[in-house]
C-alpha cells in the first residue's frame, strides 16, 4: 500500500504541473511595412537588446525557425528585424515571433506580428502604439 502512494506522489512531483512561477510572458506587438521592396518587421528595441530567436510561418508549409544562441543579432530601434531571406509570397497570411533578450539573467521579451499579403501588405495584429 505504501509503495502505491509513493509512486503516485513521485509521478505528481515529476509531472511539472504549472504553477504561479510558470507564467508565459505576454507577447508585445511589432509592426510590419514594406521597406526597399522587402517585408520589414520593426519593434521598439532598447539599447543592448538582441534577437535570440525567430519564427516565421504562413500556417501551411513555409516555416522558418532560427535560434541564435551562439550568434545573436543586434538591431537598433527602427531597424528591420532579420527575416533571414524568408520567402514571403502573395496571397498568404504570416505570423512572426521574435525573442528579444538583453542578458542571461533577465527574462526575454517576445514580439509578435500577424500580417497578410492578400491585397498588398496588411497588418492584422494591432500595431505598436495602439
Amino acid at each position: 500500500m505504501y509503495k502505491n502512494y509513493l509512486i503516485i506522489v513521485a509521478a505528481a512531483l515529476l509531472s511539472g504541473c504549472p504553477g504561479p512561477g510558470d507564467r508565459i510572458p505576454p507577447k508585445e506587438p511589432a509592426n510590419v511595412a514594406i521597406r526597399d521592396n522587402r517585408v520589414c518587421i520593426t519593434a521598439p528595441i532598447r539599447t543592448g537588446e538582441y534577437v535570440s530567436a525567430v519564427q516565421i510561418s504562413d500556417g501551411e508549409d513555409n516555416h522558418l525557425l532560427r535560434t541564435l544562441a551562439k550568434k545573436p543579432v543586434y538591431v537598433t530601434n527602427g531597424q528591420c528585424l532579420p527575416t533571414f531571406g524568408y520567402d514571403f509570397k502573395r496571397d498568404h497570411t504570416y505570423t512572426a515571433y521574435y525573442t528579444i533578450e538583453k542578458n542571461d539573467i533577465d527574462s526575454g521579451r517576445y514580439l509578435s506580428v500577424v500580417f497578410s499579403t492578400l491585397n498588398g501588405l496588411q497588418q492584422i495584429s494591432p500595431p505598436v502604439g495602439r
